[in-house]
């Protein structure tokens, strides 16, 4: 006798020839993803993907699909929104954006469903959780946790420097945030209920500008302004330590398990092993690299080059590093934060 897998529906077991999601308190048949655009939700197709970048040099607030065509209601521009510097998104076609002093939560058709003005100073870094809950860091070393309506939860500064980024760790209630003070930088860990939090990782000769958390013990990842990746370990231990040049602007963990960075001034997109951090595939375009994004198939989105280059693009490599597409709006780009949808996996996506 074969064996089959069942799930319970509305009280009912069945053989799950299919798998089932609840959209707006109605089991449906996913043939189809859902995504809620201009209040309602519609069905998307398995693979459909969509892409968010911060563009600084004009204000605007992208959105665009696998095929690099802009989405209906995108980009965003013009009131309040200004100097955009980072992005997340969740798994229903939200994304969640950092402007000057302010955060943004934006619908998949344009629609900004609620504004957060509560920072002084910029906001430099943000992600978001599973339940919609949005983790912010600005400039003057302040982070905040805004619930799913946009109203704040608790706001803590633990130190007077940059939170250069930050990374939830859904199952274990932790976010941790990468900090630049001064010449110096450290890892502190907050409990994502109360706020409260330590120090973990100390360094006085670098600055931290990214972090990414994987599963299961878990672990960070942690890029610094002198172009090193470290993994340590969430009480601070280095496991290795490794030299990708340039400055770590960025560094995720995929849901395929491997870890990817871009490095700056160098210009590189890179592939790594979580285990030793060597890396699996190097792609070395013309130009500068800043964020970087990577869907569940280990597709990368990585932004590119300075103000005024034919190198600011925005461009696609596969899981095996090669060149998909590369995409520039106009040539007065300059890029910033990316993000890729479902999401993050270690944020629950």
């Amino acid at each position: 006798m074969a064996l089959a897998k069942y799930v319970k529906i509305g009280g009912v077991w069945k053989l799950a020839s299919a798998e089932y999601v609840k959209v707006a308190g109605v089991w449906n048949q996913a043939t189809s993803n859902f995504a809620k655009v201009g209040g309602a939700w519609k069905p998307v197709p398995i693979g459909e993907k969509y892409i968010w970048a911060c563009e600084q040099s004009s204000d605007r607030l992208y959105a665009i699909d696998d095929s690099y065509t802009e989405l209906d209601g995108w980009p965003k521009y013009g009131g309040t929104i200004a100097d955009p510097a980072d992005v997340a998104c969740d798994d229903e076609g939200n994304s969640y954006w950092a402007c000057a002093n302010n955060v943004y939560k934006v619908e998949l058709d344009g629609t900004i469903a609620w504004t957060y003005s509560g920072f002084t100073v910029p906001v430099t870094a943000i992600c978001v959780d599973v339940d919609g809950n949005v983790y912010a860091g600005d400039s003057g070393g302040t982070t905040k946790k805004l619930n799913s309506a946009g109203a704040l939860v608790w706001t803590k500064t633990p130190y007077v420097g940059s939170v250069h980024a930050l990374a939830v760790d859904y199952s274990a209630g932790q976010l941790y945030a990468a900090y630049g003070i001064g010449a110096a930088g450290r890892i502190y860990r907050f409990l994502v209920s109360t706020g409260n939090g330590a120090s973990i990782y100390y360094n006085a000769a670098v600055n931290f500008f990214s972090i990414a958390i994987d599963e299961g013990t878990p672990s960070l990842y942690i890029g610094d302004n002198a172009g090193y990746i470290r993994k340590i370990s969430t009480a601070g231990y280095v496991y290795w330590t490794q030299n990708k040049l340039g400055e770590i602007y960025t560094v995720r963990v995929g849901h395929d398990g491997y870890g990817y960075y871009a490095n700056g001034s160098r210009g590189d997109v890179g592939k790594f092993t979580l285990a030793t951090g060597t890396n699996a595939w190097t792609d070395q375009p013309a130009g500068t690299s800043r964020g970087l994004a990577v869907d569940a198939f280990g597709n990368v989105y990585s932004s590119h080059g300075a103000y005024g280059s034919v190198n600011a693009v925005i461009r696609k490599n596969n899981s095996s590093g090669t060149e998909q597409w590369t995409w520039q709006p106009y040539i007065n780009s300059e890029w910033r934060g990316v993000a890729v949808s479902p999401g993050i996996k270690a944020a629950g996506f």
